[in-house]
C-alpha cells in the first residue's frame, strides 16, 4: 500500500456535505433558502457523503 495525498480531497468534500446535511454548517447567508436547500437535499447527502469519504480513504490509502 503506499499513500496518496489525492485521497484527502474527498474526504474533506464528504465532512463538508455531511455537515451541510445535517445543519452544522450553513454555506448560506439567507437561512430561509438554505433550510429549504437541505429538507430537500440533505436526506440525500446523508447517504452519498460517508460513501464519499470512504471512497477517499481507499484512495488515501493506495486501494484504487
Amino acid at each position: 500500500m503506499s499513500f496518496n495525498p489525492e485521497g484527502l480531497i474527498p474526504i474533506v468534500g464528504g465532512v463538508f456535505a455531511w455537515l451541510a446535511a445535517t445543519g452544522q454548517y450553513k454555506p448560506s447567508k439567507n437561512s430561509v433558502k438554505w433550510e429549504a436547500w437541505r429538507l430537500v437535499w440533505g436526506p440525500k447527502l446523508k447517504i452519498l457523503a460517508p460513501i464519499v469519504i470512504i471512497f477517499g480513504i481507499a484512495k488515501l490509502m493506495g486501494l484504487l
